[in-house]
């Protein structure tokens, strides 16, 4: 993959960290999927405090991770918004058990991104044929 421009590797993070979350608690293999990815994109491995940290900036806001996403979409280039929903969506796989919520929102996620449905399936075959 390509080297992510600085203000997209937070969105990154706080998109995955954002995922593991969605069912009330963080598992073990979803810190190492976070730590693994995050460190294949970037070169650099999260600390366990910036993943603890990493959703409190829109947080302390009032916001959602996908309202963020809405506000900067136009600011991301393609290839952003593509990394951020594999990245999520890698990060949902990471504990083997996928509900509602978390598909809620994933789904939220690429509404704010405004990708498509065919897009966004186009993305997650993809993620799926590189984790078998």
């Amino acid at each position: 993959m390509t080297e992510l421009q600085s203000e997209t590797r937070i969105f990154v993070l706080q998109a995955m960290v954002s995922m593991a979350a969605a069912d009330g608690r963080i598992a073990l293999s979803e810190t190492e999927t976070i730590c693994a990815l995050y460190a294949e994109l970037t070169g650099e491995r999260p600390t366990i405090e910036e993943i603890a940290t990493a959703p409190d900036a829109y947080r302390a806001r009032g916001l959602t991770f996908a309202d963020i996403l809405a506000r900067e979409r136009a600011r991301l280039t393609r290839e952003a918004k593509e990394t951020i929903l594999r990245s999520a969506y890698t990060v949902l796989l990471a504990d083997g058990r996928v509900g509602a919520r978390e598909r809620k929102k994933l789904a939220d996620f690429a509404n704010a991104l405004k990708i498509s449905e065919i897009h966004r399936g186009v993305i997650f075959e993809d993620v799926e044929r590189t984790l078998h």
